[in-house]
């Protein structure tokens, strides 16, 4: 079925908007561009980030925030986002084709938005709002200027985040270059390929890094690898470059397909994604490397476990199997989406000697966990729950007890599992605490701790004598008390005297996280913007709207207070005297 889809997808997308890339920039009978300035690249579509898929294109504004964007084609906003984290300001606006545009990290929305979204907040009395406005409210025609660029949300510099979105409205991205076109010469650069080698017991693959050798575009490994096993797995180290993009950018590959012997075993392709298959980025490179080296080892195979539907031309997953001493030829050809590539080509025989993999690990795990059932750890002290389908494959899964309950940790420090070993949802964990007072409890917040060793708290319940809580990453993990209050820091004021019209305050927390804060000026709720990067509000006097509470403050002093609470209710107030 999701095959059909795909194929349907792709017949509308080709009847509704034909598309040659001898079209100067766009395809004007859907869209135009969303910014009036030239267009650079910070990021591409489908780039594996962080556990998922990048589901845009960002289009840098050079440092700057405060660019008009547009609407690329008729249509009314159809959802309105605002939040500290993800996109920030957000925009989603639905096409009168079904097509959906989405606008993220932006800095503010134009007039009529802003006074929609800005009635929500104090409706609601909250900065971070989920809005569906109706159909007829908020019309835009092709080329209206509905919001201004930034660096708002996770964003680490001032860009638009852009989408299209499938006639479905909301699950399935397309790669925007179908319509914008993107001048590129550059071809992707190969850096490395990587051998794993295996028995029967796939999670215990051998890996070797190969250096490859450059001639124009066309790479190759010299000379012959020789391999001890007969199955054989393929990864390429690569990354793309373009010509419209920021001097330091590289970006993630849009397709690659390899053979043997002519005979292609593996390929993918990104002109659509599907945003319940996000965290498959995790399978879809080589997760280990990524997270140790900061490298992307793209697999030229698939885990048992990687169900994402960018793949085709699949053979036995990729693996290919070694039956001979002869050389055999692979071929792995690299793509951006204009159409330039790199192609790799090395040969590969295996030796007349067999070495075997040990079927089990030597030591240090307690269980074999199996990536396609239902799997659990249990002891007299911490529970572990995988269901079936959270592992990419078989898992040799081990767990340590690393240190004693002592002070305010209230449980061991337990190694879960491997670090480099990604999981896909969440999953339960359970600790057994002890000697926590009852009137405690409620402060008991189980911790993380990386394998960098930055340590965050996990929303935490109880569950008879233990703590649980949801994880999706292994490593370190005990239970601790939070009793420290956020600390809530002024920033703009001098003396007690409004500086700038404004109020900016910074709020921090030691574990479980700011989940609530709210401003008042003598006595009335005011509309405080966090800033997810540097933990600062603001309340800015010019940027209300008229007829508010805010607007008709009057010349004279004022009493402004702060009430910010953490996750487990340690509750921070901060009352000043300003004066206007």
């Amino acid at each position: 079925m999701k095959l059909f889809r795909i194929f349907f997808v792709a017949l509308v997308l080709g009847v509704l908007f034909s598309f040659t890339k001898s079209i100067p920039l766009l395809d004007d009978n859907f869209l135009r561009p969303p910014l009036d300035i030239s267009l650079y690249i910070a990021g591409a579509f489908g780039e594996p980030r962080g556990d998922h898929f990048h589901t845009g294109i960002d289009f840098s504004t050079r440092g700057k925030a405060g660019i008009p964007v547009h609407a690329i084609a008729d249509g009314y906003v159809s959802r309105i986002r605002v939040q500290a984290g993800g996109y920030g300001h957000a925009l989603y606006i639905m096409h009168p084709n079904g097509y959906m545009s989405v606008y993220g990290h932006l800095s503010k929305y134009s007039s009529l938005i802003d006074q929609y979204v800005t009635d929500q907040q104090f409706a609601k009395k909250s900065f971070e709002v989920d809005l569906y406005p109706e159909k007829d409210l908020l019309k835009v025609k092709q080329g209206d200027e509905i919001a201004f660029s930034g660096n708002t949300g996770t964003s680490t510099a001032p860009h638009l985040h852009f989408e299209i979105r499938d006639a479905s409205g909301e699950s399935f991205p397309l790669n925007p270059l179908k319509w914008i076109h993107i001048e590129d010469h550059k071809a992707p650069v190969i850096n490395g390929l990587m051998i794993y080698q295996f028995n029967t017991i796939e999670c215990l693959a051998e890996e070797k890094l190969y250096t490859v050798t450059k001639t124009g575009n066309d790479y190759t490994v010299t000379p012959t690898i020789v391999v001890n096993k007969s199955k054989t797995e393929i990864g390429v180290r690569a990354k793309d470059f373009m010509d419209a993009s920021d001097a330091d950018g590289d970006f993630g590959i849009y397709s690659i397909h390899s053979s043997i012997d002519g005979k292609e075993f593996y390929g993918f392709s990104l002109d659509i994604l599907d945003f319940a298959e996000g965290r498959f980025a995790n399978a879809h490179i080589d997760y280990a490397e990524n997270k140790m080296k900061d490298i992307q080892v793209y697999r030229n195979f698939l885990l048992p476990g990687n169900k994402a539907s960018i793949y085709n031309n699949i053979i036995n997953r990729g693996i290919f199997e070694l039956n001979d001493t002869l050389k055999h030829e692979i071929e792995i050809i690299v793509k951006d989406y204009t159409g330039n590539e790199a192609t790799l080509k090395f040969k590969i025989k295996k030796s007349s000697i067999t070495n075997k993999i040990s079927e089990i690990p030597s030591k240090g795990f307690v269980k074999l966990f199996k990536w396609n059932e239902d799997n659990s750890y249990n002891t007299d002290s911490l529970k572990i729950t995988i269901p079936s389908g959270n592992l990419y494959q078989d898992l040799y899964f081990s767990c340590k007890k690393k240190n004693h309950a002592a002070g305010k940790i209230k449980s061991p420090t337990y190694a879960i599992g491997d670090p480099f070993t990604p999981i896909h949802n969440s999953v339960t964990l359970d600790i057994l605490t002890s000697n926590i007072p009852e009137n405690l409890k409620s402060k008991a917040v189980i911790c993380f701790r990386n394998y960098k060793g930055t340590v965050s708290g996990k929303t935490t319940s109880w569950n008879g004598n233990y703590c649980e809580t949801k994880i999706r990453e292994f490593g370190d993990y005990y239970v601790t008390l939070d009793t420290t209050k956020p600390a809530v820091t002024i920033l703009s004021m001098v003396e007690q005297n409004l500086t700038d019209n404004n109020i900016k305050v910074k709020i921090t927390d030691n574990l479980s996280g700011v989940t609530k804060y709210n401003g008042y000026i003598d006595g009335e709720w005011i509309l405080m913007e966090l800033d997810y990067k540097t933990n600062t509000l603001t309340w800015n006097r010019n940027a209300v709207p008229n007829g508010s509470i805010e607007k008709s403050i009057a010349a004279g002093e004022h009493i402004f207070k702060l009430v910010v609470a953490d996750e487990v209710g340690n509750t921070t107030t901060k009352t000043i005297k300003f004066k206007i």
